[in-house]
């Protein structure tokens, strides 16, 4: 049975998934929070930050040799494609653990998350995506089940936090503040949405999940889960916006890593509803998946490092 390793190095979490490419199927997963986009001031990753990330790939490796993978893929995004000192990152990975790390572009990384969804989500055509990480975010519009269109935007959940550090809890007027600012940035994202009648979104992974968890406790492994909207609008949205990060943390099935950023999350979110988003899903399948299924379709172009 061949086995890989894929290690998405994200701006919040790092994220492992070892899969099966003879059956394929997915075998383990893991997430770690890390932080690199919060432990990053003026563009240069720091050294404990750099020294928590070694830690944690290190540890995935292990799991990847106990698991009798031959290979692992190493993919890293925004917090690493904007830091300054990335290449003392990269050296000091090598150095550390004998692997590669590729560092995509935000085109690619869109491409990755509509891969992930695409191949795995079958019965919704008409959608946008979402990934919001801590340095990026991506927008993929779905037509008729292709990529109409995608970009990765320069704003992330950690970023937007450090950009307009709110108040705890935070304040009507800094939510207004981050409304406009998505007013401003997403002009003509909207735009498109209109045009072509997108009334559905999907939200992949990190905070979105933590929404549609407190709204059901229900374990079952689901494709994609729906947001009941008036709930939502009625107990989750003020529930979350009006916490401290302390009270956020202690809400059942928010995480505690997502309790400080997953206000933009519900920001970003009540501006597209308001925008005339109607229907709201939620998925743990994302980037990590499409770098999958590029794997198996032998359309890669990444460093593999072998075990």
């Amino acid at each position: 049975m061949s086995k890989i390793g894929i290690i998405d190095i994200g701006s919040n979490t790092f994220n492992l998934l070892i899969s099966c490419t003879q059956k394929k199927k997915h075998i383990y997963s893991k997430e770690t929070y890390v932080g690199i986009r919060k432990g990053t001031k003026k563009n240069i990753i720091q050294e404990n930050t750099i020294s928590k990330s070694i830690l944690v790939i290190k540890e995935f490796k292990k799991i990847c040799q106990d698991l009798n993978c031959k290979k692992i893929y190493i993919i890293a995004t925004a917090s690493l494609r904007n830091a300054l000192n990335k290449n003392q990152f990269l050296e000091h990975c090598k150095k550390e653990t004998g692997l590669i790390i590729n560092i995509i572009s935000g085109n690619e990384e869109a491409k990755l998350i509509f891969d992930g969804i695409i191949n795995n989500i079958h019965d919704l055509d008409n959608f946008v995506i979402i990934d919001i990480g801590g340095a990026s975010t991506e927008f993929i519009i779905t037509k008729n089940r292709l990529p109409f269109f995608k970009k990765s935007f320069p704003f992330g959940s950690q970023l937007l936090i450090q950009k307009f550090n709110p108040h705890n809890p935070i304040k009507k007027i800094e939510i207004e503040k981050i409304q406009l600012f998505f007013k401003k940035e997403l002009q003509y994202l909207i735009t498109l949405l209109k045009d072509k009648k997108i009334k559905n979104l999907i939200g992949t992974s990190g905070s979105f999940n933590c929404i549609t968890n407190i709204q059901s406790q229900n374990k079952k492994k689901q494709v994609y889960k729906k947001l009941n909207i008036e709930h939502y609008q009625k107990t989750i949205s003020p529930k979350i916006l009006n916490s401290t990060i302390n009270k956020r943390e202690k809400i059942p099935g928010l995480l505690k890593m997502r309790a400080e950023n997953i206000i933009i999350t519900i920001i970003l979110i009540n501006f597209l509803l308001d925008e005339g988003i109607e229907n709201i899903y939620t998925t743990e399948f994302s980037l990590k998946d499409g770098v999958f299924s590029n794997i198996l379709n032998k359309i890669t172009t990444w460093q593999e490092s072998l075990l």
